[in-house]
């Protein structure tokens, strides 16, 4: 079985474990290899870029495809070339295994100004915030945040939905979330919420998962220049 480009619209490449190690929804492609004894290299995905994680050579990762049809499908794959500029992995379609979640949730840190427009209680009563409550995004993944607020009018409980408008990367996002716990903060005096998104979208989903990449690919690079 020979892989087409045109049958994906992302790659996400993560460790054995799951840690993910790359994403790209671009500068992917599988072209017509060959190898030194003219024998044809079938599926390799070749990723080109600039300042790419250098991935041990050899080393066993899979190859998360994401299709057309939005089934996410992982291949147990393997390193044969990476450098900045450029990583080829050779994935192995006998291997092949369409994924029930949609993505496996990674935290970063992060530190991120956000408001709540509205919440929603169990009674499915609306309370509209004028003006809306300021609150900072500490944790993020693409199940959901962790935020803190100082303002003392916001006072949310557990079960309550509420609606937080957030840019990343000059991204508007409207985003409906359910408070699952609540954590009272001392220093300064405040209070914390754990969040799960609510019918995130797929677009929604590929913007909070570029931002996540970039923040772990910043932290990667401050680790490089701290050791050099």
């Amino acid at each position: 079985m020979s892989l087409s480009k045109d049958d994906f619209t992302s790659f996400e490449i993560t460790d054995l474990n799951g840690s993910r190690l790359f994403y790209t929804e671009s500068n992917f492609d599988f072209p017509i290899m060959y190898d030194t004894d003219d024998t044809l290299i079938e599926n390799m995905l070749v990723i080109k870029g600039r300042k790419l994680p250098e991935l041990p050579k050899t080393e066993y990762v899979y190859a998360v495809g994401t299709q057309k049809s939005g089934d996410r499908v992982r291949y147990h794959s393997t390193v044969r070339v990476s450098s900045e500029f450029q990583i080829n992995i050779q994935l192995r379609p006998d291997t092949a295994t369409v994924m029930e979640e949609r993505r496996r949730y990674f935290k970063i840190k992060t530190n991120e100004k956000a408001y709540i427009t509205f919440v929603v209680d169990s009674e499915e009563n609306t309370t509209t915030l004028e003006p809306p409550v300021e609150i900072h995004i500490t944790d993020i993944n693409v199940g959901g945040i962790f935020f803190i607020t100082y303002e003392p009018e916001a006072d949310f409980r557990a079960g309550q939905k509420a609606m937080i408008v957030i840019g990343l990367d000059g991204k508007r996002l409207e985003l409906t979330t359910e408070i699952l716990r609540v954590q009272q903060l001392n220093a300064p005096p405040g209070r914390g919420y754990g969040c799960r998104f609510i019918g995130i979208s797929r677009a929604q989903e590929e913007i909070i998962s570029r931002y996540i990449y970039k923040l772990q690919f910043e932290l990667l690079q401050k680790e490089r220049s701290a050791r050099d």
